[in-house]
């Protein structure tokens, strides 16, 4: 329950891809949705 940390580790092509899709106009709710990663990640 709670919060938990998870310790995934994302690899520099899926990072760039994530951020090129936001870049191009998909929300980060959509893409934290469909990729499984926080809201927060993706901020990041």
């Amino acid at each position: 329950m709670g919060n938990q940390i998870t310790g995934k580790k994302f690899n520099e092509d899926f990072k760039k891809m994530v951020v090129d899709l936001f870049n191009n106009g998909s929300s980060v709710k959509d893409l934290s949705g469909e990729y499984g990663i926080s809201d927060v990640t993706i901020y990041k």
